[in-house]
């Protein structure tokens, strides 16, 4: 394999787990997301005091958020770089987007992930996963347009 078909397939191993997890998380999926993460898996949000270790830990951040008052979410992530590491494992680098709609409103929040991902039991799951929150915007429910509101019609007065 060339050294730029191997950097392909490991950017195309950090995207497609990425993906996953984003749809998952949006999807409130923590059966789905138990599947993607090592047994021994770090959290680290910058929220937190303290890393969570091993899967339970990791998954009772995505029960919270299952349980809590959002109503719809979509993450989505950007700018994304995976470079192998001595041990075979990946470093992935990117930058994220998520939008939540809560009863009152809603919330932007935008940051980035420092993730490591590595193949346990013939397939990639996270080893580590990094969150750290840039900030957040509040949206309150006036400020939001109604959900039959066309995108492209003239702004509301």
């Amino acid at each position: 394999m060339t050294e730029i078909t191997a950097e392909m397939l490991q950017h195309f191993r950090a995207h497609q787990l990425l993906t996953a997890y984003t749809r998952m998380v949006d999807a409130k999926d923590v059966e789905g997301l138990s599947a993607i993460a090592h047994p021994d898996i770090v959290l680290v949000r910058s929220a937190d005091g303290a890393p969570r270790a091993g899967r339970e830990a990791f998954l009772g951040l995505y029960r919270d958020f299952a349980q809590s008052d959002v109503q719809a979410s979509q993450h989505m992530t950007t700018n994304l770089s995976a470079t192998e590491l001595e041990d075979g494992s990946l470093a992935v680098a990117a930058r994220f987007l998520a939008i939540t709609t809560h009863p009152d409103g809603a919330r932007a929040t935008w940051g980035r992930y420092d993730d490591e991902i590595a193949e346990h039991d013939g397939k990639w799951v996270f080893t580590a996963k990094r969150i750290t929150v840039t900030r957040t915007a509040l949206v309150g429910e006036d400020m939001l347009a109604p959900l039959n509101a066309s995108s492209f019609d003239p702004m509301p007065s």
